[in-house]
Parts: C-alpha cells; sequence; structure tokens
C-alpha cells in the first residue's frame, strides 16, 4: 500500500491550473493558531459565495493530520485519513516559518517538497507540482497577463473585472494614498496590455485608458 498521492489519484492533463481549486495555506493555518499540537478544527471552502467543501484537522507535534471523504468519477465515498509532516524554519529577523512536507508519491518516489500551499486536484492534498499545476498567469501570454494583473486590481477595489465596467470608487477605509498608487497601477497594466496587443497584430493602438483618473486625492472639505 502506497503513502499519500500513490496509485491512482493524480489527475493528469495537460498544465491544469490552481485557481478553482481547494487550497490549505500554511502561513494561514499558523496565523489562526492552528498549528499548536493538540488543535482540533474544520476547515470548509466557498465557491461564488456558496459553501463547496469542508474537512477536518487536528494538529499533532510536527504533523498535521487531514480526515475528510472523497470519491473518483461520482463513484462510492471512501473516507480518507492523511497525515502531512510540518517543518520550521527560522526567518532572516527572528521568528520561525512553517511548511509542509508534501506526502505524494509519483513513480515510487516521494515528493518531500517544502511548500506553503497543498490543493486538492485529487484523492489527496499535494503539492502543485505533483498535480502538474500552474497559475492561471502562466498560461496568459504577456499582454493577457498585463491585463489580468490590472482586473485584480479592480475586484481587489470592491468593482467588476473587465474594460466594461467603470473603475471602482474607492473602499471605504482605504487610505487616498494606497487607492492612488491602485488607480496608477491599473492604468499602467491596462495601457501596457493594450500596446502588447498592438504589437503582436503589428498596428499601434491608442492607449487612452478609458479609466484614467489623473492623480486622485481626498476631496477637501469647504469651510464654514
Amino acid at each position: 500500500m502506497g503513502g499519500s498521492g500513490s496509485g491512482n489519484c493524480y489527475r493528469y492533463s495537460k498544465k491544469d491550473t490552481v485557481d478553482g481549486l481547494k487550497a490549505i495555506d500554511i502561513n494561514w493555518l499558523n496565523r489562526k493558531g492552528y498549528l499548536q499540537p493538540g488543535r482540533f478544527f474544520t476547515l470548509s471552502w466557498t465557491y461564488g459565495g456558496e459553501p463547496s467543501g469542508w474537512i477536518q484537522a487536528r494538529t499533532e507535534q510536527d504533523r498535521l493530520i487531514l480526515e475528510y471523504r472523497w470519491r473518483y468519477a461520482g463513484g462510492e465515498w471512501e473516507s480518507v485519513e492523511e497525515p502531512v509532516n510540518l517543518t520550521w524554519t527560522p526567518c532572516n529577523y527572528g521568528g520561525r516559518r512553517p511548511w509542509f512536507i508534501c506526502p505524494g508519491v509519483k513513480a515510487g518516489r516521494v515528493c518531500g517538497r517544502r511548500v506553503g500551499k497543498l490543493y486538492s486536484a485529487g484523492k489527496y492534498f499535494l503539492c502543485r507540482h505533483c498535480y502538474d499545476l500552474t497559475y492561471q498567469t502562466r498560461r496568459e501570454d504577456y499582454s493577457g497577463r498585463l491585463m489580468l494583473k490590472a482586473q485584480n486590481i479592480q475586484t481587489r477595489l470592491g468593482g467588476q473585472a473587465g474594460a466594461a465596467h467603470p473603475f471602482p470608487d474607492k473602499p471605504k477605509g482605504m487610505h487616498w494614498s494606497t487607492y492612488s498608487r491602485l488607480c496608477r497601477e491599473y492604468e499602467e497594466y491596462d495601457t501596457l496590455s493594450w500596446i502588447a496587443v498592438g504589437e503582436r497584430f503589428g498596428i499601434s493602438l491608442p492607449v487612452q485608458n478609458p479609466h484614467r483618473r489623473k492623480n486622485p486625492r481626498k476631496p477637501h472639505r469647504s469651510s464654514s
């Protein structure tokens, strides 16, 4: 019997992405205090605002135990208990940083990579290397990566992504200096992405950004 990730648990395909997969972030667990031995807790995920799954977990000394149910292609549900070893490395300015030791087994060899996230792309939670995953930004060409960065700023500010949607106003509680910086970054990414599109097709495209905001600043209050 193999370890986690042995057998037919891998999902082979042409470079799937990590986007949309259930993931466990060890730094998030550490901030929540879940890596202390003796902790029992539940991890849950949502997709499109709706619950999309949950698992149970407990922490032992230098080890995290994941417990959940899994099935393949609509088959019978199977109970899974997956132990994941933990390790710590010193930080440059004091303290320690935690890591997962990926328990995946591929071609008879234990992965053993030190990683910050594990993904559920098959039966077990393993690193992206074991599942041959990539990031969406790496799939995009140069112009697509720039456009994706611009859209991420729109969504970060609470708006909808894409040039068809108006650029969001400053969110409540955000500093004006931060908002101004994000406006400038958005304009730069958006402009460069259209320039890259034009260069690809050998044409010159106008670079005027419809959402251009000239140095947005905090409005002055009139004195009475």
